[in-house]
């Protein structure tokens, strides 16, 4: 990592580091031969001697590193201080060498030599390459549960008087529990059986209010915000009428302790409940504690054969290029059968053997893998922990860090994807020199995430493969993988985790001057820190050379303002800063924070990679134009201020910029025709919430580095036609690469876009907008006119064009007739509102429509009277919403939706 870091500045920074780039190159030259001896050292990880060293090894690293940025930021600020900077600088380099010499003759003494990479490993791009096809979802690793299904669902749906009120699944970790309640819980007959589901994950940090705050949001999505707000008896109240008004299986997954449950017990009914409880749990105790009168199910070990047939769906595919008609598959098998005992029939210790065998595709290397791993496998009755292990100490030198960095979130949490790669492209963990022509980092890390996942060290979930920017949405650890994580990121010194809920006893001890993490995560949530965590956080700070902090909201309440401020003015070096749902403190006992004065701190921070402010309540700085190296700022806050001073084109500058959040402009201010520039900004990847009310539509085409728009247009006609132009220029451009358009319109005209087919045409049927979200208010054509035009000009049928549209939403369209005949054509639609759209008495759904729809919602249709829903239509529909349609009489098919809102007109 800090060979690639720092080789990345060489080409930064040219001019800056001229007169001292033979030091540097020398250092690089050092660490990469050095380098060479880490493969046998890592093999010695469990000797203390050869552990220390490589602690010695990771710290002169980042020395280096230091020392080069160090001298970037004094060198950057004038011409008379680079020149000053340069003899101090060659000494702490001859510094770093002469502590390299003392580190190269302990590898003699530790008899440690050196070894050349594998050639699979030294040829990263080939690597990618090869793991670029496992962006897709795995084949189903599920054997021997299907019998365990059927039965188990069976007694979930039963309604008699003797039916279980309670099923559990109980064992060992890495038994399989999760991924049975999964497959239970997503079956066909459940979903048809009860009318809502909810899933929630318990682990040992369990918080009653926020599990009552999931299990309701899921049952009662439509009403998130006002569950956020409520109280815990409040939560207590709602659950047990839901529970009583419909039928309801909730999960409660990975629960640890009689405490959990008692903690959470009120919500549920105490006697017999139309609703059904399923829990997951290492502690049979707790299941008989929950319900003495359930039923507890107890998954076995696999067999030998069924062991056997895990590890070969795993390590031995035959789908696409893997097909290996030269593999030995009868001394393969034989080898397998035999590497598979060690696994004790645990599923989750096969499959990660399995993960392992699958990057080797030949008996030899199965041979070795044999031959380095078995002896390890018998050394102790932890199996499993073995296999982990192995697991790790085995991933490719660029995968470790990635795996490692997962640890820094919280238990059971479903990280979103796109954030994590562009943290893991600020840390500098994804390498440029693993990009090939054409490629962007992010794709880069999603190909590192596809081999975790290839290797079974990830769980993942998958977007929409044809209609986002990344295919895996989100991605989580197992707990006992995470386990692991942490143990090697505390052993690394990878990071340091400070938890201000926790009571701290501070004395000048706690602060070692020698703690050696550059990655801090700070924890907090609704419990106020006293003076000693405060003292304690402000004076950790100040021992530490942070790169990055990660500020982590536990409880999801932003009530708590961070004692922070002045502390970050020393952090010249840092390339990462998180603070997500943060409200600065303005005074605290420690004087001045926040206020005012963080912007001009923020503003100093001219090395920061990534700036995230997502979802908090800070006010804008015109500083923001120093910070020219940034990558990602996230500005999608609670509350943002354009002051009267500030330039509109303060981001023109960061032309390294790659993904920009914009506020959320209706909680913005600024003064009068204050529009932002985007001048400069041609590397920019990902750019949500532009409003052409605030921001500058001309400068879209310049944006030819685009995949990822969201777009909002408000006005007069005038003005959509502006914004279409414009639009047009840069999504219809031969060098074009959008993928994902999310689109929002509003029309104030009286006729709207009634008068203007042809841009609507444009928008639904033209392919190359990549139009995935689309939202219009104003009225519209006729949408069969449309269609039907469609045709004669294209003599193709329509499904060709509806390719990629994912959330439509129509409001005051003035539709007199039924536009379901349409609609139902779009093959990827999911979601679907209509509001105050359609003024007819009939809607008709046929039965091939509506493939892929999950979510429905028709608002304020006055004239609405029926809704016909053929046999087939709509067929995995989840959600229907029919809200405010007074002479609303009947819907056929209701067996179909899982969940149905019906609400009467607003009095």
């Amino acid at each position: 990592m800090v060979v690639g870091r720092i080789t990345d500045l060489l080409i930064e920074e040219p001019q800056l580091l001229h007169k001292v780039r033979d030091e540097i190159q020398l250092v690089v030259t050092e660490l990469t031969q050095m380098k060479t001896f880490l493969r046998d050292a890592d093999s010695r990880i469990n000797e203390e001697k050869v552990r220390v060293l490589l602690a010695e090894i990771r710290d002169l690293a980042y020395d280096a590193e230091q020392v080069v940025e160090s001298f970037l930021v004094k060198a950057s600020s004038s011409e008379r201080k680079r020149l000053k900077q340069e003899n101090k600088y060659r000494t702490k380099m001859k510094d770093i060498q002469t502590k390299m010499s003392v580190i190269y003759d302990s590898f003699g003494d530790y008899n440690i030599i050196s070894m050349l990479e594998h050639p699979e490993s030294s040829d990263s791009a080939q690597k990618l390459k090869r793991f670029q096809t496992f962006t897709t979802v795995e084949p189903e690793l599920f054997v021997e549960f299907h019998g365990d299904v059927d039965r188990l669902v069976g007694h979930l749906v039963n309604e008699s008087d003797d039916a279980y009120p309670l099923i559990s699944i109980c064992g060992m970790g890495g038994l399989g529990k999760t991924t049975l309640a999964e497959k239970i819980y997503n079956h066909s007959t459940i979903k048809t059986h009860f009318a809502g589901l909810a899933w929630v994950s318990i682990s040992q940090k369990w918080q009653r209010r926020q599990v009552l705050q999931r299990i309701l949001i899921c049952l009662v999505h439509d009403k998130k915000e006002e569950i956020l707000k409520m109280d815990y008896h409040k939560l207590v109240e709602n659950l047990l009428e839901v529970q009583q008004k419909k039928k309801c299986l909730i999960v409660l997954d990975d629960i640890w302790s009689n405490d959990a449950w008692d903690s959470i017990k009120l919500a549920f009914a105490a006697e017999k409940s139309i609703s059904k409880l399923m829990l997951t749990s290492r502690n049979v105790d707790v299941a008989k504690h929950v319900n003495p009168k359930g039923l507890i199910h107890q998954p076995g070990l696999l067999n030998a054969d069924q062991s056997w047939e895990l590890l070969r769906l795993k390590a031995l595919p035959t789908r696409g290029d893997h097909i290996d008609g030269a593999r030995d598959y009868a001394r393969m098998e034989k080898m397998g059968r035999e590497m598979v005992r060690y696994c004790a029939g645990l599923p989750l210790a096969i499959v990660i053997l399995g993960g392992i065998l699958v990057t080797k595709p030949t008996f030899d290397e199965w041979k070795k893998v044999y031959d380095d791993g078995l002896s390890s496998l018998k050394e102790g009755k932890e199996q499993l922990l073995n296999i982990l292990v192995w697991s790790y100490n085995v991933l490719p030198p660029h995968l470790k860090p990635c795996f490692l960095y997962l640890s820094k979130f919280m238990e059971d949490e479903w990280i979103d994807a796109e954030t994590l790669y562009q943290l893991w492209i600020a840390e500098g963990m994804v390498l440029s020199s693993d990009k090939s022509e054409g490629e962007t980092m992010m794709q880069v890390a999603e190909s590192y995430m596809g081999e975790l996942v290839h290797r079974s060290m990830v769980q993942v979930r998958f977007n929409d493969l044809k209609s986002s920017v990344t295919k895996f949405k989100s991605c989580s650890l197992h707990d006992l993988m995470r386990d692991l994580s942490l143990f090697r990121a505390k052993t690394e010194d990878f990071f340091e985790t400070i938890d201000l809920r926790e009571d701290f006893h501070f004395n000048s001890s706690v602060v070692s001057p020698i703690a050696n993490a550059r990655q801090l995560v700070v924890c907090y949530g609704k419990k106020l820190p006293g003076k000693e965590a405060n003292s304690y956080f402000i004076k950790k700070l100040n021992h530490q050379q942070h790169r990055s902090i990660l500020f982590v909201n536990v409880d999801g309440h932003r009530s708590w303002r961070l004692p922070l401020g002045p502390s970050f003015s020393s952090f010249k070096l840092l390339r990462v800063l998180a603070l997500d749902h943060t409200w600065p403190s303005i005074t605290s006992t420690l004087g001045p924070l926040f206020g005012t004065k963080v912007e001009r701190v923020l503003g100093s921070l001219v090395y920061l990679r990534y700036l995230s402010l997502r979802g908090s309540d800070f006010e804008t700085f015109p500083w923001i134009q120093n910070l020219v190296l940034l990558q990602t700022l996230k500005l999608d806050m609670q509350r943002f201020i354009f002051r009267p001073r500030m330039s509109t084109d303060v981001l023109c500058k960061l032309a390294h910029l790659r993904h920009l959040y914009l506020p959320d402009w209706q909680h913005a201010y600024s003064r009068k025709n204050f529009k932002l520039r985007f001048n400069g900004l041609s590397k920019l990847e990902t750019l949500e919430n532009f409003d052409t009310r605030h921001c500058e539509v001309k400068d879209l085409p310049k944006l030819t580095s685009l995949r990822r728009l969201k777009l909002v247009v408000s006005g007069g006609y005038d003005d959509v036609k502006e914004m279409f132009k414009y639009l047009s220029g840069l999504a219809l451009s031969s060098n074009s690469c959008l993928k994902y358009l999310a689109l929002s319109i509003e029309i104030s005209d009286q006729d709207g876009l009634k008068n203007d087919p042809d841009m609507i045409r444009q928008l639904l049927w033209n392919p190359k907008f990549n139009i995935r979200e689309l939202s219009i208010n104003g009225k519209l054509p006729e949408l069969s006119k449309l269609y039907e035009e469609r045709q004669q000009l294209n003599h193709t049928p329509i499904d060709a064009y509806f390719t990629g549209i994912t959330k439509l939403k129509l409001k005051n369209s003035d539709l007199e007739e039924d536009p379901m005949a349409v609609l139902e054509k779009i093959p990827t639609l999911r979601e679907l509102d209509l509001f105050h759209a359609y003024k007819g008495r009939e809607m008709v759904c046929s039965a091939i429509g509506f493939p892929r729809l999950a979510l429905l919602r028709l608002l304020c249709l006055d004239n609405l009277e029926t809704c016909r829903v053929e046999e087939g239509s709509m067929r995995i529909l989840q959600y229907l919403l029919i809200f405010s349609c007074p002479k609303f009489e009947q819907i056929q098919e209701l067996a179909l939706f899982r969940k149905l809102g019906l609400h009467p007109v607003p009095t």
